[in-house]
């Protein structure tokens, strides 16, 4: 993770132990750090053109949820079933996109959202595809 300080450029990595974390009996028997990772390095393949946006809403659920982080890159291409931003008739959203023939449709992982489905008189910009996420758990 990269920690931005208001004013400077400066990046922090923070430790990556050498351990792993079981998920049953808990317990750290390594407390050997093995190295630092910043999770902007690992991830995020073209800096320059990705972002974090924060969801929000249930039309994604339950895969997205309200108040995630949305890593998206706009170097991506889309393709079919891809999730990505969009901008809809001037309105930001996110959804899988879905190209059937010749036709768009805009989904919901949420199945009491009804399909957006693409005409000629709507409005529809690629922000960018979705990358992964972050929840915050606590």
């Amino acid at each position: 993770m990269t920690i931005k300080l208001l004013g400077t450029h400066k990046q922090v990595g923070l430790p990556l132990f050498s351990s792993r974390v079981s998920c049953g009996l808990f317990g750290i028997s390594d407390d050997f750090i093995e190295d630092y990772l910043s999770l902007d390095q690992k991830f995020i393949k073209h800096k320059e053109a990705s972002f974090f946006v924060q969801a929000e809403g249930d039309s994604m659920g339950p895969l997205i949820q309200d108040k995630d982080i949305l890593i998206v890159d706009r170097s991506v291409p889309i393709f079919h079933q891809g999730i990505a931003t969009f901008f809809y008739n001037n309105q930001a959203i996110c959804k899988k996109y879905i190209k059937q023939e010749n036709q768009i449709i805009l989904r919901s992982l949420n199945p009491k959202y009804k399909d957006i489905i693409i005409t000629e008189d709507d409005q529809l910009d690629l922000f960018g595809v979705v990358i992964g996420l972050a929840r915050h758990l606590l």
